[in-house]
């Protein structure tokens, strides 16, 4: 099992949802400068950009916090949504 830290799991929510940096400022209400910064780890990531993307991206949201899934509970990871086909 592959072991991601929280920048790694949003830049595969990112890639899983194919979204733009510009996009995903707009979706989260977050700078897309704030976020260039925080992805390329030029600084640390807040407590509001893990919420914010928890909130743009629901589904997500425990396996973001804790990397794990509990699917029963509608809660996956981008790789189970791709392995869905959804």
């Amino acid at each position: 099992m592959t072991s991601y830290d929280v920048i790694d799991r949003i830049n595969l929510i990112i890639e899983t949802e194919q979204i733009s940096r510009d996009a995903l400022s707009q979706k989260t209400g977050i700078g897309y400068t704030r976020w260039t910064n925080t992805l390329q780890r030029k600084t640390k990531l807040r407590h509001e950009e893990i919420e914010a993307i928890g909130n743009a991206w629901p589904e997500y949201m425990l396996w973001l916090a804790y990397g794990i899934e509990k699917p029963e509970m509608g809660q996956i990871s981008p790789m189970t949504k791709k392995s869905l086909g959804d």
